[in-house]
C-alpha cells in the first residue's frame, strides 16, 4: 500500500508540472519570442541575460552602445569587430550558434537570405518599425528582405568639391563629361575594388550610358540581355582615363581634394561628415547628390534563427533604432539615422536631395559582375 500511494503520489505531481506548462513540456528556450507581447520580449531578454552583437566596422560607437544597453536593460553585450558571414553560415545547422545578431552588409543580404540565416519576420514586431525608411527597410541592394532584416542606418554617395574650385558644380550626366574634359585631373573615384563610393560612380556611369538600373530590380542572378551593353561604359572610362584620378581608397580620395590635386571627388556621406567634424576635410568642402542621381542605400541588422539569445537580440536591435542611439550614431559615425523622424541630425546632404536624386543599389550579382567587368575591361585592359 505505501508503494502503490508513493506512485500515485508522483503521479499526481508530474500531471501538474505538465498541466501548467513546468517539467520541460514547453520549456523558455522553444518559446516563439515573436507570439510574445514586446513587455513580455523585455522581460525574457532579461531572463536570457546576454546578447552576442557582430560588426565589421564602427568599432567605437557600438561598443559605447553595448555599455549603454547593459546600463540600460543589466544585459551583457558583448561586442564583436569582424565579418559574420562566414562564421554564421558555417554554424547554420547547428541547433544553437554562437551569434545573436549580425550586422549585414547589402552586398551579403541575398546571400545570408539564401542561406536561410535570420529568425523572424521580426521587422513587423519592432516598436520602431514605423518610424524607419520603408523602401529600405523594404528592399537591400535589389533584394527583398521579407521583414527578417532590420535598417540600422541609412548611407549615401555624393559629390564631394571645394566651392572655390567648382563655383557650378555638374548636375546632369553631359555637365559631368564637359566638366571633366574641361578639368583635366580634377575629377576622382575610388577603385570599385577598394570602396563602395567607387561602386557607386561605375553604377552611376553605367546607368547613364547603358539604360538605366530599373530593368535589374528583383533579379536574384545576372540576366545576358540586360549587360550587353555594358562595354558602353568601358569605353567612357578608357577614352577618359587620363582626365580622371583613379584612386585606392575612398580615403586617398579626400586626400586629393585636400591637397587640391582634385576639385571634385566621389565620397560618402559619413565619411565626409566625420573628416569635416575631426578637421581632416577642409571647412568649406561640400557633399551633393546631382540631379542624374548617385547611389544610396543603408545597412541592416537582423537575428540569428539558431541564436542562443533571441529576446535579446530584438531588443538590442530595438535600442539601436532608439532615437537616442541614432542620434549618438550619427555623431560618432557621420551615419544618417534610419528614422526619417529625426529630421536635426547633422547632414551634409539635404533630406530633399535624399528623397529626389537618390537612386537604389543595382541587385548584388549586378555589382559583383560589374566590379569583374570594370576590373577585367579597364584595369587590366
Amino acid at each position: 500500500m505505501k508503494t502503490h500511494k508513493h506512485i500515485w503520489l508522483v503521479g499526481l505531481v508530474v500531471a501538474s508540472l505538465l498541466a501548467s506548462g513546468c517539467g520541460g513540456a514547453q520549456p523558455a528556450a522553444q518559446t516563439d519570442v515573436l507570439s510574445l507581447s514586446w513587455d513580455q520580449v523585455v522581460a525574457q531578454a532579461k531572463t536570457e541575460g546576454e546578447v552576442v552583437f557582430y560588426s565589421w566596422w564602427g568599432e567605437e560607437y557600438w561598443r559605447e552602445a553595448a555599455r549603454l544597453f547593459e546600463e540600460e536593460y543589466g544585459i551583457k553585450a558583448t561586442v564583436v569587430i569582424g565579418e559574420c558571414l562566414e562564421k554564421t553560415i558555417a554554424e547554420k545547422d547547428a541547433a544553437t550558434g554562437t551569434v545573436d545578431v549580425c550586422l549585414i552588409g547589402g552586398q551579403n543580404v541575398k546571400t545570408s537570405v539564401d542561406a536561410g540565416l535570420w529568425y523572424g519576420p521580426i521587422f513587423p514586431k519592432m516598436p520602431s518599425s514605423a518610424q524607419l525608411d520603408q523602401d529600405l527597410a523594404a528592399y537591400q541592394e535589389g533584394v527583398d528582405t521579407q521583414g527578417y532584416l532590420v535598417l540600422i542606418y541609412r548611407n549615401q554617395s555624393g559629390f564631394l568639391y571645394d566651392p572655390e574650385r567648382v563655383p557650378d558644380p555638374p548636375q546632369t550626366w553631359d555637365e559631368l563629361t564637359a566638366w571633366i574634359q574641361a578639368n583635366p585631373k580634377g575629377f576622382a573615384f575610388c577603385d570599385p575594388n577598394k570602396g563602395g563610393s567607387g561602386q557607386a560612380f561605375v553604377q552611376t556611369v553605367l546607368a547613364n550610358l547603358a539604360g538605366g538600373v530599373d530593368k535589374y530590380k528583383g533579379d536574384t542572378e545576372v540576366v545576358a540581355d540586360k549587360v550587353a551593353d555594358w562595354n558602353k561604359a568601358w569605353d567612357w572610362f578608357n577614352a577618359n582615363e587620363d582626365l580622371i584620378n583613379l584612386t585606392v581608397s575612398n580615403n586617398e580620395s579626400i586626400d586629393l581634394l585636400n591637397q587640391g590635386a582634385a576639385s571634385l571627388i566621389v565620397a560618402w556621406d559619413d565619411d565626409s561628415l566625420v573628416s569635416l567634424s575631426k578637421g581632416t576635410l577642409f571647412k568649406r568642402a561640400e557633399l551633393y547628390i546631382p540631379e542624374m542621381g548617385l547611389p544610396g542605400g543603408g545597412d541592416t541588422a537582423g537575428v540569428l534563427k539558431n541564436a542562443p539569445h533571441k529576446a535579446a537580440g530584438l531588443l538590442f536591435i530595438d535600442f539601436l533604432t532608439s532615437v537616442d542611439m541614432q542620434n549618438l550614431m550619427n555623431a560618432t559615425l557621420g551615419s544618417t539615422p534610419a528614422r526619417t523622424d529625426i529630421t536635426d541630425s547633422p547632414s551634409l546632404i539635404p533630406e530633399d536631395q535624399r528623397q529626389n536624386f537618390s537612386t537604389p543599389w543595382v541587385p548584388a550579382a549586378y555589382k559583383a559582375a560589374f566590379i569583374e567587368e570594370f576590373t577585367k575591361n579597364v584595369l587590366l585592359k
